[in-house]
């Protein structure tokens, strides 16, 4: 299996001394659509819900790292609070997330016809 670290755009979060990597694939957002029962775009503007922050992080984390657990995330998000991270933060670096994956920015610019 191919490494899709190099060759995917990532945003990195640094916890507990160690670095995820946050990048959500096509497969971890069809993932998280049918957790959440409802769209990826949906889901950034509920991130105020802990349900929801907590879900898109895992999808961020396990796009790349499939042995991550959702207990994983629950025990990484405690420990971003306890130092000194907000969920606020949290969210604005899941939204950076989203953006480099493809989420977020100008539309593809239409074909002239022929």
């Amino acid at each position: 299996m191919e490494d899709n670290t190099k060759r995917l755009p990532y945003t990195e979060l640094t916890v507990g001394g160690k670095t995820y990597l946050l990048r959500l694939t096509s497969l971890s957002a069809i993932r998280l659509e049918e957790r959440l029962g409802m769209s990826v775009y949906d889901a950034l503007g509920r991130t105020n819900e802990m349900k929801i922050l907590s879900e898109m992080i895992y999808a961020l984390i396990e796009s790349l790292r499939p042995e991550f657990t959702r207990a994983d995330t629950y025990s990484l998000i405690d420990d971003f609070v306890s130092e000194g991270g907000t969920l606020l933060s949290l969210a604005h670096i899941a939204a950076d997330a989203l953006k480099i994956s493809g989420f977020f920015g100008a539309a593809p610019a239409a074909r002239e016809s022929l």
